[in-house]
């Protein structure tokens, strides 16, 4: 009779090619890399971001900002971030943007993923928006994104940043 040798190197042999088999491939790794791709980053999504570099990307940030969060909506073609500056930087952010052009008194409609701060002066406000100042936002523009405007939120050191792309 022949024999294949000592059962218990093909037993082992067979766990090991099995547990080589188990270990393949996990989608929920894999997808959260493409999620935080600059390609994912631009096609937007339901969930507002809050990383500074992810909004670097995709827009120009001419000063430092201490708190962002923003939104891309790819169906529109639109970025809107919502950019706390400091007291120095937000100063800055507004002598650039009077370069090139007027500044014009309006409100902004505060969005459910604004900042707490936004949402409860929106509420004082009664008609779900801010009022504040808004300036060109030339100094932002990064194709695709070159159309827009930056409004300093009154009262604070607060911007809202819409740009959308043409």
């Amino acid at each position: 009779m022949q024999t294949f040798g000592n059962p218990l190197i093909w037993l082992s042999i067979l766990v090991t090619v099995f547990l080589c088999g188990c270990g393949g491939y996990d989608k929920n790794t894999n997808n959260q890399s493409v999620a935080n791709s600059p390609s994912a980053v631009s096609q937007g999504s339901d969930t507002p971001n809050t990383n500074v570099e992810d909004l670097a990307l995709i827009v120009t940030l001419p000063f430092e900002a201490e708190d962002v969060v923003w939104k891309v909506d790819g169906t529109r073609k639109k970025v809107v971030a919502v950019i706390r500056f400091s007291k120095d930087n937000a100063n800055k952010v507004v002598a650039d943007a009077e370069k090139y052009g007027a500044s014009v008194s309006g409100s902004i409609a505060v969005e459910t993923w604004f900042p707490d701060e936004l949402s409860a002066q929106s509420e004082m406000s009664g008609d779900n928006t801010v009022k504040g100042i808004s300036y060109p936002a030339n100094s932002f523009y990064q194709e695709p994104y070159t159309t827009g405007r930056i409004t300093r939120v009154e009262g604070g050191d607060s911007f809202v940043l819409e740009l959308t792309s043409k």
